[in-house]
């Protein structure tokens, strides 16, 4: 999950003022409505810095490898994993994670962090009434976690595989129930609005029609910024700004040739 919010040159916005709130109230357990555009796919986002002085520096790639297969309860299950290569190769980040298919419910989630030669572990079960530590994960440092939840909450690791998912519309607000595992601060919920649509130039200088989506993260000023394509619903951008006024730019990539399967036309 990343914080912010910047303009871009040559989007063209057009905002939705609707008299009445269309507010849709998310709980984890009902299928979502757009689940069929999670499909087998790759996709990976290069993020960089752009400072006050117009200067530029790449930060990582993020790779999101999503599959279908049988889970940790023996099911057919989605599994999503993400690998983030800093740029320097000071930290190497992968997270590994289990849903429900058609529904979104996390399952378990692991988190490996690679640091020279330190390997730190993170890795738990999300379950009805608590997010526990996983005890048989061998070098678990977080075996002992136990997080109670009054309601289930999605894996705000995956915030942007659970929007696409979602039957956006313009002036539309998601209240979505999410927590970041291991992360001490309680469980939550956080608004997310279709604030209209938005056009954005792909790398051969063609528009791409996008929903924009905004976020506040309950500070009451739209602090993150998401570009979906309308047709795939896949995510093409996101911009936010750090607490020093650094613009953060997180961009999808072309596929690269290893990429055996993707879920279709990234972009509509």
């Amino acid at each position: 999950m990343s914080k912010g919010m910047i303009g871009i040159g040559a989007i063209t916005l057009l905002l939705s003022s609707p008299a009445i709130a269309d507010v849709v109230h998310l709980a984890v357990g009902p299928r979502l409505a757009r689940a069929s555009l999670l499909s087998p796919s790759t996709h990976r986002y290069l993020r960089y810095l752009v400072k006050a002085d117009g200067s530029r520096k790449l930060v990582d790639i993020w790779t999101r490898q999503l599959t279908f297969e049988r889970g940790p309860d023996g099911k057919r299950a989605m599994h999503i994993r993400q690998r983030w290569d800093r740029s320097d190769g000071s930290i190497l980040l992968i997270q590994d994670s289990w849903f429900e298919q058609g529904t979104f419910r996390p399952l378990t989630h692991v988190r490996r962090t690679v640091e020279g030669a330190k390997t730190s572990i993170w890795g738990f079960r999300f379950e009805p009434r608590n997010i526990k530590g996983i005890p048989e994960l061998a070098g678990n440092d977080r075996a002992g976690f136990d997080m109670p939840q009054a309601e289930g909450h999605y894996n705000f690791e995956y915030d942007m595989e659970l929007l696409q998912a979602l039957p956006l519309k313009a002036g539309r607000i998601f209240d979505i129930p999410f927590y970041d595992a291991g992360i001490d601060k309680q469980p939550d919920r956080y608004d997310f609005t279709v604030a209209g649509s938005a056009r954005v130039k792909g790398p051969d200088g063609k528009d791409i029609d996008c929903w924009l989506l905004t976020a506040d993260y309950k500070t009451g000023k739209v602090v993150s910024r998401f570009w979906f394509a309308k047709g795939s619903q896949v995510l093409i951008r996101e911009v936010g700004t750090l607490p020093d006024g650094t613009t953060l730019i997180k961009t999808l990539l072309p596929p690269e040739p290893s990429d055996e399967t993707q879920s279709g036309p990234q972009a509509s």
